[in-house]
């Protein structure tokens, strides 16, 4: 009888032990499950690119804008051919004269544009690959082609109105948000840039001046009007200035 018991005893012992070992086995199986889920790597963040760094053409200092949405601006557009076939653009790329590719002075590259000739309704749709045109009043560069698809090689030039159709990236554009001003002069003498300040002070008092220095030590005299909380309102007031005589207005991210 003593034996049957202790052989009974051993086999509950046995047992006992077999089943420690699993829920032993069972709990560290869970806290290892719960490490690895808590210590994992997260995903990256989107990429925002940011706006490309100011230019200087014949003194005058331009900033291309950062990621923008439903732009748009009405102006002059002229066209460049033959002359630039093959040649390096501001981007980088080489100007093919009959892909449907334009040039503009602060979009950033990337940015596909719808441009509607105002005259005949022609439309096209370009991508932005070079910095131009600095002529006064053209507020963009098509290439032969694009010009030609719109009527624009007899004339030269037309008023046009631009769209922007496609952001240069799939994240979120940023720049439509944040704080903007209008610059409506750039100047090497100060006296010239107090003059104006002091000219568009008596319309709008939000008036400034910034500095400006660029990497060959040449520093400028920005007039500036405004601080606005997003690129709409900033189109708006550019564009009552315009009405007011100041032509050569551009919008600034600060």
């Amino acid at each position: 009888m003593v034996l049957i018991f202790s052989i009974i005893n051993q086999r509950c012992e046995k047992k006992t032990r077999t089943l420690k070992s699993k829920l032993l086995f069972s709990i560290f199986f869970a806290f290892f499950t719960l490490l690895i889920s808590c210590t994992h790597t997260p995903p990256s963040p989107p990429k925002v690119e940011k706006a490309s760094p100011p230019y200087v053409v014949k003194g005058k200092v331009y900033y291309p804008l950062g990621k923008v949405k439903d732009y748009k601006e009405q102006g002059v557009a002229s066209w460049y051919g033959k002359e630039f076939h093959g040649r390096k653009t501001s981007s980088g790329e080489i100007y093919d004269m009959h892909a449907s590719t334009a040039a503009h002075r602060i979009l950033p590259f990337g940015t596909k544009v719808r441009v509607t000739n105002l005259e005949n309704g022609k439309k096209i749709i370009v991508l932005i690959n070079d910095r131009g045109p600095f002529a006064k009043n053209r507020i963009i560069d098509l290439s032969y082609s694009a010009a030609k698809e719109i009527g624009l090689i007899g004339p030269g030039t037309a008023p046009v109105e631009l769209e922007v159709v496609d952001i240069a990236d799939t994240a979120a554009p940023r720049a439509w948000q944040g704080i903007f001003t209008v610059q409506i002069g750039a100047f090497k003498e100060l006296k010239n840039a107090l003059r104006l300040k002091e000219k568009i002070f008596l319309v709008n008092p939000s008036a400034h001046i910034t500095i400006y220095e660029t990497h060959e030590d040449l520093v400028f005299y920005q007039v500036r009007v405004g601080k606005y909380n997003n690129l709409e309102k900033t189109i708006q007031a550019q564009r009552e200035l315009e009405s007011r005589g100041f032509q050569d207005t551009f919008i600034v991210s600060e």
